[in-house]
C-alpha cells in the first residue's frame, strides 16, 4: 500500500467542491462525468494498490449518492470499500461496512451489484474463517448469475467455493469444482482466474499427497503468472512443488525449486523489515514537523503577549509564567518521544543486523552441504548406495532449514505486529498426526520413536487458532529430537481439566541446568547450543513458542533434570 494519501486528498476536495458548483448551476452532464472520474480513479488506485488513497474517494462518493438517495451505487460503494479493507486485513471492518447495506441490498433488483455484495462477502468470510457462512453467500452471488445470464464472476464463484469445499476437507467436492474453474478459466483465457484455479489445484493436491498433480498444477500457475514479483502465492508455490518432487525422490528438481522458494522468502522477510525501517522514519519526520510548529505557535504566542505588557503589566507577566510553564512541558514531552521514536528505530536497524548474522551464520552451512552433494553427484563421484544413505541425514537438514526460515518469517512478522490469532474448532490428535509427520525426516535420521501415549477419549476439541498451536507443537518436538540420542523416543500426550487443556512433550535426552532452565521460564536470553548429532539453531523457536500460546491467553511450563530430559507443557484454555 502506498502513501499517496495527501495529494489524492486534495483532489477529492476539489472534486468535491466542483460537484457541489456544478449542481448549483444544474449542469447535470459535467457533474455526471466528474463522478465517472471519481469512479475511474478510484478503480485505478484500487488496481495499484494504493489503498489509502482510494479510500478517501470512495468516502467522496458514498457522501454523494447517499446525498441523492441512489441505493444502487450506495450499494456498489459499500461493496468497494469492503475490498479496500479486505485487502488490507481489516476484515471485521469489511463486514461491518457490507452489514450497514444489507437491507438496501435486498430491496435492489437481481443486478450486478447485487451479486457482487455476495460474492465479496464470501470472500471476507473466507479469510474470516466462517466456511459455511461464506458457501451461503456464494451460492447465493452463483443463484443470481444464473437467473440473469452474468457469466464475469463465473470464475470467481467456483475458485472461491473450491477453496470452502477443500477448508472444510470436502476434497471431493473440492476438487471437481476447482477443475471445472481451471478448465473454463484455460477456455476463456482468464489468465487471473486461472492461475487461482492452478494455485487452488495445487493445495489440495498437496492435502491429499498426489504429488504428480501438485508438481502439474503448481507448474501451471508458474508459467501462468509471468511477473512473479506481484504474486503473493508463486514462493508457496514454488516450495508446494520443492516438497512433492523430494516425495518422488526426484532430488535434483526438489533443490532447485527449494532453493527457489528460499529466495523468495527471503525477499518476503528484507520487505517486511524495510517496511518497518520506513514507518519508523516517516514517523520520526511527522514529529521532527510537529516540534517545529509548535516552536512556530510559541513565537506567535510571545509576539501577542509583548503587545499586551503595554496595557496590562501585571496580567502579562502572569501569562508568559503560565505560557513558559507550558512550553517547558509540551518541549519534555516531545523530547521523550523523539528520543523514543530514535530508539524505536535503532532497535529495527539491530533487528535487521542480527537477521542478517542469522542467515550468514546458520542457513549459509546446510545450503553449502547441499550444494556440495549436488556438485559431487554430478560430477559422479558418489554411488548411488552411497547416495541413499547420506539423503536421511540430508533431509533432516532440509527439514531443519526449513523450520528455521518459518521461525525468521515468523519472528519477522511478530516484531511488525503482523501475528493475530483467529480461533476455530481444532482436534488435538489431528496437531499430533502432523506434528509427527512433520518431523519424520529429523526422527529417520536420528531413529528416533514419537509415542502418542494419552488423549483424552472424547477426542479433545480446541476453539484455538490450529497454526498457532501447531508451530510451537512443531518448535517444541523439533528440540525434543534435536536434544535426544539415537534410538530414544518422545512421548507426546493430552490431558484437560475444568478450564484447560495440557499437551505434553516429554523426551528422555541430556535434559538442561538449572541455570537454564531458569532462564527459559523467565523469557530470557538464552545461548543456542548444538544438539545431539552436532545440529545449529538460532534460539527463537521457544521464544517465539511462547509468544504465540501468549497471544491465545496460554503459557508454556517447562521442566528438566541434566541427563533425565525434558518435559514442555502447552497450557491452553479449553473455551
Amino acid at each position: 500500500m502506498k502513501a499517496h494519501l495527501i495529494p489524492d486528498t486534495r483532489i477529492g476536495v476539489l472534486f468535491f467542491l466542483l460537484l457541489i458548483g456544478f449542481a448549483s448551476n444544474g449542469q447535470q452532464e459535467d457533474l455526471i462525468g466528474i463522478i465517472d472520474s471519481l469512479r475511474t480513479r478510484q478503480n485505478y488506485l484500487l488496481g495499484a494498490r494504493e489503498i489509502d488513497s482510494a479510500l478517501v474517494i470512495n468516502s467522496r462518493l458514498i457522501k454523494y449518492h447517499r446525498s441523492q438517495g441512489d441505493n444502487y451505487e450506495m450499494v456498489r460503494q459499500h461493496v468497494n470499500r469492503a475490498e479496500m479493507l479486505r485487502i488490507i486485513g481489516g476484515y471485521r471492518e469489511a463486514l461491518n461496512t457490507l452489514n450497514e447495506v444489507e437491507e438496501l441490498n435486498k430491496e435492489l433488483p437481481y443486478s450486478t451489484v447485487r451479486s457482487s455484495y455476495h460474492n465479496r462477502k464470501a470472500a471476507i468470510l473466507h479469510q474470516y474463517k466462517k466456511p459455511y457462512l461464506a458457501l451461503a453467500e456464494v451460492s447465493e452471488s452463483q443463484r443470481i448469475d444464473s437467473i440473469k445470464g452474468f457469466r464475469w464472476r463465473t470464475f470467481s464463484n467456483i475458485n472461491l467455493k473450491g477453496a470452502l469445499y477443500r477448508d472444510l476437507h470436502q476434497y471431493e467436492k473440492a476438487r471437481e469444482v476447482l477443475k471445472a474453474g481451471y478448465d473454463l478459466a484455460r477456455d476463456a483465457r482468464d489468465s487471473a482466474e486461472w492461475a487461482s484455479a492452478a494455485f487452488n489445484l495445487t493445495l489440495l493436491s498437496s492435502r491429499l499427497k498426489d504429488f504428480p498433480r501438485v508438481i502439474y498444477y503448481g507448474r501451471s500457475h508458474l508459467l501462468i503468472t509471468p511477473d512473479p514479483e506481484n504474486r503473493r502465492n508463486y514462493g508457496d508455490i514454488l516450495h508446494q512443488i520443492s516438497e512433492a518432487y523430494a516425495a518422488l525422490k526426484r532430488w535434483d528438481s526438489a533443490f532447485f525449486y527449494s532453493d527457489s522458494a528460499f529466495g523468495f522468502r527471503m525477499r518476503a522477510m528484507q520487505e517486511i523489515i524495510d517496511d518497518n525501517v520506513n514507518k519508523y522514519e516517516l514517523v520520526n519526520d511527522l514529529e521532527q514537523e510537529r516540534l517545529e510548529n509548535s516552536v512556530l505557535q510559541t513565537e506567535k504566542e510571545r509576539t501577542s503577549l509583548q503587545l499586551l505588557i503595554l496595557v496590562l503589566a501585571v496580567i502579562v507577566a502572569m501569562l508568559l509564567i503560565y505560557f513558559s510553564n507550558r512550553q517547558r512541558i509540551i518541549y519534555k514531552r516531545s523530547s521523550k518521544q523523539e528520543k523514543a521514536f530514535n530508539e524505536e528505530l535503532r532497535r529495527s536497524l539491530e533487528f535487521k543486523n542480527k537477521l542478517i548474522s542469522i542467515v550468514a551464520h546458520d542457513i549459509r552451512n546446510p545450503i553449502a552441504s547441499l550444494k556440495g552433494l549436488i556438485h559431487i553427484y554430478n560430477e559422479g563421484l558418489v554411488e548411488e548406495k552411497d547416495l541413499n544413505e547420506m539423503m536421511g541425514g540430508l533431509e533432516a537438514t532440509v527439514a531443519n532449514v526449513d523450520l528455521l526460515l518459518e521461525n525468521l518469517l515468523n519472528w519477522v512478522r511478530s516484531q511488525g505486529h503482523l501475528l493475530k490469532p483467529h480461533l476455530e474448532e481444532t482436534r488435538v490428535a489431528l496437531l499430533f498426526d502432523n506434528a509427527i509427520l512433520e518431523a519424520q525426516a529429523q526422527t529417520k535420521a536420528k531413529r528416533i520413536k514419537i509415542e502418542v501415549n494419552q488423549v483424552d477419549k472424547s477426542d479433545l476439541v480446541l476453539n484455538t487458532d490450529r497454526n498457532f498451536v501447531a508451530f510451537a507443537l512443531r518448535n517444541i518436538v523439533s528440540n525434543a529430537i534435536k536434544f535426544s540420542a539415537e534410538d530414544s523416543r518422545i512421548e507426546l500426550s493430552c490431558h484437560a481439566d475444568a478450564k484447560h487443556a495440557w499437551i505434553t512433550v516429554k523426551d528422555f535426552g541430556r535434559g538442561m541446568n538449572a541455570e537454564t532452565l531458569k532462564n527459559l521460564n523467565e523469557s530470557k536470553t538464552v545461548r543456542p547450543s548444538a544438539g545431539t548429532d552436532k545440529e545449529r539453531g538460532t534460539g527463537l523457536g521457544i521464544g517465539l513458542s511462547k509468544e504465540f500460546i501468549a497471544k491465545l491467553d496460554g503459557h508454556l511450563k517447562i521442566e528438566s533434570e541434566m541427563g533425565e530430559g525434558t518435559t514442555v507443557q502447552l497450557v491452553l484454555p479449553l473455551q
